[in-house]
């Protein structure tokens, strides 16, 4: 994850390969759920600071003088899988209402999308860097317009790399990585 970008901006063609390669990840019976809205003009961004800054815990002026030249929110939108768990082919499963998902894919496919995105982004020779919004998310989803009851997995900040500093600071920086021994179990735990 990069957190220190420059200030050149990502050509939107750019942006658009990167949305569409998400927007292809896999969705439960193809429901086709995660909606993009993206952010790419200084004005846009900066109101997205304004409206996220929480007064306790206020925003690193590095954070967001250096943050992400494109913010996007990946939305995951229950509606549509509820909508395609009534469909004849599907309604057997019983999935007509949010309550009765076990699992809520719809959030799980917009994950799975916000990772394809961080994924094609590097491949574009862009930083990455997913963070959540921890303060101020409904007056944010009211100021873009996103209708009520849906509401982003988090925010994945795009831009070039910062050449002055590491891809990622904090006390993740100095964690080394589990060996894989830790974490890979075969035919059993």
């Amino acid at each position: 994850m990069v957190r220190r970008f420059d200030r050149r901006p990502v050509a939107p063609e750019i942006i658009d390969h990167i949305v569409d390669l998400a927007r292809r990840s896999p969705t439960a019976g193809f429901s086709q759920g995660v909606e993009f809205v993206v952010l790419d003009t200084v004005e846009s961004i900066a109101t997205f600071w304004r409206l996220t800054n929480d007064p306790k815990f206020a925003h690193d002026d590095d954070e967001v003088t250096n943050g992400p030249t494109v913010v996007i929110l990946p939305i995951a939108d229950k509606r549509s899988y509820l909508a395609r768990y009534s469909e004849p082919d599907k309604v057997e499963f019983g999935l007509t209402h949010e309550d009765a998902w076990p699992v809520k894919f719809w959030d799980i496919d917009a994950a799975m999308a916000s990772m394809t995105a961080l994924l094609a982004a590097v491949d574009a020779g862009l930083g990455s860097w997913f963070f959540g919004i921890s303060y101020g998310e409904a007056e944010l989803l009211e100021h873009l317009g996103v209708p009520e009851g849906i509401r982003p997995v988090g925010v994945i900040g795009l831009g070039y790399r910062a050449e002055d500093g590491p891809a990622s600071r904090g006390s993740a920086w100095s964690r080394s990585r589990r060996p894989l021994t830790d974490q890979l179990r075969r035919n059993h735990w």
